[in-house]
C-alpha cells in the first residue's frame, strides 16, 4: 500500500471508525426497529361478491406479537364451506432486541368446498326452430322444449382443496435479517378434476359437454305431451331441424407455493387459484398467507450500524489505495439489495465504478487510481448514490490506515498505520466503542511507536453481532512545525474508517 511522503503536505486528518463483524452492539443501539407479522387462513371472491377473508391474524398491525384466529368457515351466504381454518402469528422472545428475536406467521386451511355457485352456461341458438309445431293435433313448442332441457347454469361442486398451509420464519443470521417460507398442498380437486398440487398449471374444463337435441329420439316426457304414443309422430319430429348444444369451458389457473418478496418483507402462500367461465372470473382464491417484515429490523451487521446514525440511506465507508488501485466499501439500506450503485469522483464528476448492493446492505467496488497530481489533495474524494440518495464525499488520503482486523472470541485486534509526521512526542491514540448515537466509551489507550505502525487488541460488547470502534490520535502536518492538529470527528458513519 503506498502512502505520501513524511514531508510531504498530507491532510491534517487521524480519526478512524471501524465496525467488525462479530462483536455484539448494546441493546439500547439496536432496538430501533422490529419485525412485523401477519397471517391469513382465506381470502376469497366469489362470483360479483366482494372479498372476504373470514380468519387472519394480526392484521395491519405495525409490529409482530402473539395472535391467533382459526375454526370452521362462519355462517354466509356463499356456498363455500371449510374446517380447521387457521392464521397464527409469533414473536420470540417478545421483548428485547430485534436481533434475538424470531417471528413467524402461518395460515392455512384443512379442507376447503365450494358448491352450488351457479355457473351461466352456454345457450344454444333456438332461433332457427319453428314455432309451434303442430303434429297431427298435438302441439309442442321446440323452443321451450330446448330451454327445459338444458339448464341455464351449472351448481355441481366446484373445488375442493385439502391440507394448505403456508409458514413465514424472520430472524437475524450474520448481521442480516433472513426470511424463510415454506408451503404444502395435499390436493386440488376442479370440477371433480384432480390437478397437480407440485406446479403451476393453467387448464380448459369442460363445465357441460357439447350436444345435439334430435326431437325424434326425445321421450314424450322431455316434449311436454306425457303419455302420448310419439311413435305415428316420429316421422314430423324428424322434420324439426336438430339443435346443437355449445360446450361450456372453464379455465382453471392454480399456483401452489407463490413467494412475494420486496421492502423487506417475505408473503408466502400455500395455493392462489382462479376459475374463469367465458372470460368472467367465478372464483378467486388465495388459500393461507403468511407475511413477515424485517424492513425495520436493525439486526446489528455492519450495513445496520453505518445507517444507523444517519438520516442518509446510503454511506461510503471505506476509501483505500491498495495494488495501485482504489477499493471501496459502503453500505445502504436493504430495499436497495441488488440494484447498482453509482461511485462517483467528484473531482472530475465522473463515474468511476457501479457495484450492486448485496442482500446484507454492503457494496464493494475497485476504481482506477486518479491521478498524481490529484490523489493527495483534498479533492480526491468518492461520493456513492442510488436513486435519488447520495452518500457523504469520502476522502482517499487520510493520516490513519487500517491494514487488517481479527476477531477472536470476544476480543477484537486491529493492526494499522498512522502516516508520518506524528507528534512529538507520539500522541496516544483513544480507542472508543459507540454505545448509541453520539455516545461512546474509551476502551484503550496506547501509544504507537515512532514509525506509526500499530497493533492493538480491544475487548469487545458482551454478545456476537458487531460493534462500532473510534480511533483518534493528533499528528503534525508538516515536519517543520511542531503545532499538533486535533483529528476531525466520525460523522455518523458507523463503519467508515475516517471522516
Amino acid at each position: 500500500m503506498s502512502h505520501p511522503g513524511p514531508r510531504r503536505a498530507a491532510p491534517v486528518l487521524a480519526a478512524l471508525c471501524l465496525s467488525t463483524l462479530g462483536l455484539a452492539l448494546p441493546a439500547a443501539a439496536s432496538a430501533q426497529g422490529g419485525f412485523t407479522c401477519e397471517a391469513s387462513a382465506l381470502a376469497a371472491t366469489l362470483g360479483p361478491s366482494p372479498r372476504i377473508e373470514p380468519v387472519s391474524a394480526n392484521r395491519d398491525e405495525t409490529a409482530c406479537k402473539k395472535a391467533a384466529a382459526g375454526g370452521t368457515a362462519p355462517a354466509s351466504p356463499l356456498p363455500i364451506t371449510g374446517s380447521l381454518l387457521s392464521a397464527t402469528t409469533d414473536l420470540r422472545p417478545e421483548t428485547g432486541s430485534p436481533s434475538a428475536q424470531t417471528a413467524t406467521a402461518a395460515g392455512g386451511v384443512g379442507e376447503l368446498r365450494i358448491a352450488g355457485l351457479p355457473i351461466p352456461l352456454q345457450r344454444p341458438d333456438t332461433s332457427q326452430l319453428p314455432e309451434p309445431v303442430d303434429l297431427g293435433g298435438i302441439v309442442i313448442r321446440p323452443r321451450d322444449i330446448v330451454n327445459a332441457l338444458v339448464p341455464e347454469s351449472f351448481s355441481a361442486e366446484l373445488l375442493n382443496l385439502r391440507a394448505l398451509r403456508a409458514e413465514v420464519t424472520g430472524r437475524c443470521v450474520s448481521g442480516s435479517p433472513r426470511l424463510t417460507g415454506s408451503s404444502s398442498v395435499a390436493g386440488v380437486s376442479v370440477l371433480g378434476r384432480e390437478l397437480p398440487v407440485d406446479r403451476a398449471v393453467s387448464r380448459s374444463l369442460t363445465v357441460a359437454g357439447a350436444e345435439t337435441i334430435h326431437f325424434a329420439d326425445l321421450t314424450p316426457e322431455q316434449l311436454g305431451i306425457p303419455g302420448v304414443d310419439i311413435g305415428p309422430l316420429r316421422t314430423l319430429l324428424e322434420a324439426i331441424p336438430d339443435v346443437s348444444v355449445p360446450a361450456t369451458l372453464a379455465r382453471v389457473a392454480i399456483t401452489p407455493g407463490r413467494r412475494i418478496e420486496g421492502g423487506g418483507s417475505l408473503t408466502q402462500h400455500a395455493l392462489d387459484l382462479t376459475l374463469s367461465v367465458g372470460g368472467q372470473t367465478v372464483v378467486d382464491l388465495t388459500v393461507g398467507e403468511a407475511t413477515v417484515g424485517a424492513a425495520q429490523v436493525n439486526c446489528g451487521g455492519v450495513a445496520d450500524l453505518a445507517l444507523q446514525c444517519t438520516s442518509r440511506r446510503i454511506v461510503l465507508i471505506d476509501v483505500v489505495r491498495s495494488g495501485g488501485k482504489v477499493r471501496l466499501l459502503g453500505a445502504a439500506d436493504r430495499r436497495f439489495a441488488g440494484k447498482r450503485v453509482k461511485i462517483r469522483f467528484t473531482a472530475t464528476g465522473e463515474v468511476v465504478a457501479r457495484p450492486r448492493v448485496r442482500r446484507s446492505g454492503l457494496f464493494r467496488a475497485t476504481a482506477p487510481m486518479p491521478p498524481p497530481g490529484l490523489r493527495a489533495t483534498n479533492r480526491a474524494r468518492y461520493r456513492a448514490e442510488i436513486a435519488k440518495q447520495k452518500s457523504m464525499r469520502l476522502k482517499l488520503v487520510r493520516r490513519m490506515l487500517v491494514s487488517s482486523t481479527a476477531v477472536r472470541g470476544r476480543r477484537v485486534t486491529i493492526a494499522g498505520r498512522i502516516v508520518r509526521p506524528l507528534g512529538a512526542p507520539v500522541q496516544q491514540v483513544i480507542v472508543k466503542r459507540r454505545l448509541s448515537c453520539g455516545r461512546y466509551r474509551v476502551v484503550k489507550r496506547f501509544t504507537p511507536p515512532a514509525d506509526g505502525e500499530f497493533r492493538v487488541t480491544l475487548p469487545g460488547p458482551p454478545s456476537s453481532q458487531a460493534a462500532v470502534y473510534r480511533l483518534r490520535t493528533r499528528v503534525r502536518k508538516f515536519t517543520t512545525n511542531p503545532k499538533l492538529f486535533p483529528s476531525s470527528r466520525c460523522r455518523g458513519t458507523s463503519t467508515s474508517r475516517s471522516s
